[in-house]
């Protein structure tokens, strides 16, 4: 009897690695609570504000292409990555200084309110009949430190959302745990908050910080010690080793009784 564990030795440690890995795949699992074939509400993406700092890519234009030239700023050199649209600098007092039409306060309004200004304030002046203006946050990133990798994210869209900036940094490394308490900072003005969601259910839809704003820091804590590849291999041999060990101790008194 007591020898029949041996011829059972194979079976003891598949069910070991296979507890193992199981263990360690829920834990990394995002949005565990999301049932299949059942609906949920999608909230649309909140419109960006404006704030102090921001430096806003903004373009007119009008059936007249003549017309527009005003509305330019002289050289290059404030041109949003060589891509011929002008950028402003949002101030201290929250404007920017716009060709003929001079300052526009900006701060605090979100950019389909910014292109409606400016257009009426084009049309207003007599300058351009209909025109069309279009805006957009040229110095949109996000920052990602920790468990995630540390990079620095540039937003092209005017929309991002956290799940796709950690899959753009690499994704969650090492630990599953860390998922549940991933650190958004959000600096609003003068004021900096910090709002803590877990990747691991639906809720994080419903978060405030579940779309990006310009300048947020994405923390995801490390798990304890940070290891090497190899000390990674080690410690997961030492624990299904560990796994092992006590069910074969536990089979042997089990089977000597």
């Amino acid at each position: 009897m007591k020898y029949a564990i041996f011829h059972r030795l194979p079976l003891i440690l598949a069910a070991v690695l296979l507890m193992t890995g199981c263990n360690t795949a829920y834990k990394m699992t995002y949005l565990q609570d999301m049932s299949y074939n059942m609906a949920y509400p999608a909230k649309p993406a909140p419109e960006l504000i404006v704030h102090k700092g921001d430096m806003l890519a903004i373009q007119v234009y009008s059936s007249s292409p003549e017309l527009v030239a005003p509305f330019r700023l002289s050289g290059t050199a404030s041109a949003d990555n060589g891509k011929g649209v002008d950028v402003y600098t949002v101030d201290s007092a929250g404007e920017i200084v716009f060709p003929v039409i001079g300052r526009v306060k900006v701060e605090g309004k979100t950019l389909r309110s910014v292109q409606d200004q400016i257009a009426d304030l084009i049309s207003r002046g007599g300058y351009i009949k209909s025109p069309t203006v279009w805006a957009r946050i040229a110095n949109f990133t996000v920052t990602v430190v920790g468990n995630a990798g540390n990079t620095v994210i540039p937003v092209e869209d005017s929309s991002i959302n956290i799940l796709q900036v950690i899959a753009r940094s690499g994704g969650v490394k090492g630990g599953g745990n860390n998922i549940k308490e991933v650190t958004v900072i959000r600096t609003e003005g003068d004021v900096r908050t910090a709002h803590k969601v877990n990747l691991r259910s639906k809720g994080l839809f419903d978060s405030p910080v579940f779309y990006l704003q310009q300048g947020d820091i994405v923390y995801v804590k490390p798990q304890g010690a940070q290891l090497s590849s190899s000390g990674q291999t080690a410690l997961s041999f030492a624990t299904v080793a560990l796994s092992l060990g006590t069910i074969i101790t536990n089979f042997i008194l089990w089977s000597n009784r």
